[in-house]
């Protein structure tokens, strides 16, 4: 499922027009929004979603 989820956020920026990178730019924030919403519900969840906003930050810069 992480797997998945790093990939659907990372096909945009494949793409290389501005419109695909301004919406790579929001992939992270997203992650962690989803973290955060799922934290009371399943913490392991939001754990994993937050590493892989970690690690897009990370592949990005």
């Amino acid at each position: 499922m992480l797997i998945r989820l790093i990939q659907r956020a990372l096909a945009p920026a494949a793409n290389g027009s501005l419109k695909s990178a301004q919406a790579a730019n929001g992939v992270p924030s997203q992650l962690m929004e989803t973290a955060e919403a799922s934290m009371g519900t399943d913490p392991r969840r939001a754990a994993e979603l937050r590493s892989a906003a970690m690690a897009y930050l990370g592949v990005v810069r």
